[in-house]
């Protein structure tokens, strides 16, 4: 969405570090290494009318499931509410398949508890997308070891056939991106919040080709 951001005037990137692309004019990155800070950044210039967070670590990276949910819940929460007080009306949220606040499991109870939260604030439209297994590139910091390699390597075998069904219905990252602009820009009033599956994003996808 960066290199080619679609029908918005200008998109602002809150990053920890530059993009090792040279963005088009109308992305504006603001990079802050401190990312407690990241919310004191969204500001009135801005004018935020759609907010998309896909914020996220690992546990290993993060050295643990409470530091991870400073991170993947905290965070994200943090600058919903930053956007909202500044008059966004619609947030994208990228959180996970299999997310539920009740779960056993910590990372679907943490992604639940996100989901959760963000719908509280009542946003005009909350736009959450629950891909399953992630495919394309990932940064170091993004790769969780041998299981997170086996399930991408599986993951690209199996996608778009008849056995995706298998391993949560594999996307790449891009897709993603490209359903939760589309989304945003053709929400409707009667869907104030929407959950949009790993397989449905597939098929939004298949149709914006």
């Amino acid at each position: 969405m960066l290199r080619r951001p679609p029908q918005f005037g200008k998109v602002y990137a809150i990053l920890r570090r530059e993009l090792p692309f040279s963005p088009t004019e109308k992305v504006v990155t603001v990079v802050e290494k401190d990312n407690s800070q990241w919310s004191e950044l969204v500001t009135d210039v801005m004018h935020p009318q759609v907010l998309f967070t896909a914020l996220a670590t690992t546990r290993a990276a993060a050295g643990g499931l409470d530091n991870q949910y400073k991170i993947d819940h905290d965070l994200n929460l943090q600058l919903a509410r930053a956007a909202k007080e500044k008059g966004c009306e619609t947030i994208v949220l990228v959180s996970s398949a299999g997310a539920h606040p009740d779960s056993r499991f910590g990372y679907m109870k943490m992604k639940g508890e996100i989901e959760r939260d963000v719908i509280a604030l009542n946003f005009k439209h909350t736009i959450i997308l629950r891909p399953g297994p992630l495919l394309g590139e990932r940064t170091k910091s993004k790769q969780s070891g041998f299981g997170g390699n086996l399930t991408a390597a599986l993951g690209t075998r199996v996608y778009r056939s008849i056995l995706q069904s298998w391993l949560g219905y594999p996307v790449y990252g891009d897709e993603v991106g490209k359903v939760g602009v589309h989304l945003s820009l053709n929400s409707s009033e009667k869907n104030k919040v929407q959950f949009v599956s790993s397989k449905d994003i597939l098929d939004i996808a298949d149709s914006l080709r």
